[in-house]
């Protein structure tokens, strides 16, 4: 199946792409994925949980492209097969568009049906960039404490 993201980041195009192809430094931010380890080969060890018990698990590597602000992969061995390209392009001075292009197939006829049913590496994909986004963006910071617009429709404190 072939999915396509797009986001914004409020960052400049170089420091966008710096982040992002530096996987060490967010990985924690990541809701379902279990593993994501850069191997001394350059290769990356991932996997993830969906759900009924589906584990994916592959090793990446990154593939030469052309472009400066693309940045291809694909994968080999595991219970996924997985191939994509990630697309930098600037739309302000502090604003990069980045956009994800993922093609995958699932090895296990089960799961492969099940998710053209139910689109569970979809969901998987669209939350990893939302919790991802969100750390970028410092929207995980704590929120300060409300301030009540109406004062005398709050509860009292002692």
């Amino acid at each position: 199946m072939m999915l396509q993201k797009t986001l914004h980041m409020s960052q400049s195009l170089d420091e966008c792409k710096t982040r992002l192809t530096s996987i060490q430094s967010y990985r924690r931010q990541f809701v379902r994925v279990t593993k994501a380890t850069v191997t001394s080969s350059k290769t990356l060890d991932f996997s993830f949980r969906g759900p009924l018990g589906f584990e994916a698990e592959t090793v990446m590597a990154a593939i030469e492209t052309d472009s400066p602000d693309q940045f291809a992969f694909e994968s080999w061995g595991g219970n996924i097969d997985l191939m994509g390209l990630v697309e930098f392009s600037s739309v302000r001075p502090d604003c990069t568009e980045v956009t994800l292009a993922v093609h995958y197939e699932i090895q296990n006829k089960l799961y492969a049906w099940l998710d053209r049913k139910l689109g569970f590496v979809d969901a998987f994909l669209t939350s990893e960039l939302r919790s991802l986004r969100a750390h970028f963006e410092g929207v995980a910071t704590p929120v300060a404490e409300r301030v009540p617009a109406y004062a005398m429709f709050e509860p009292l404190r002692a």
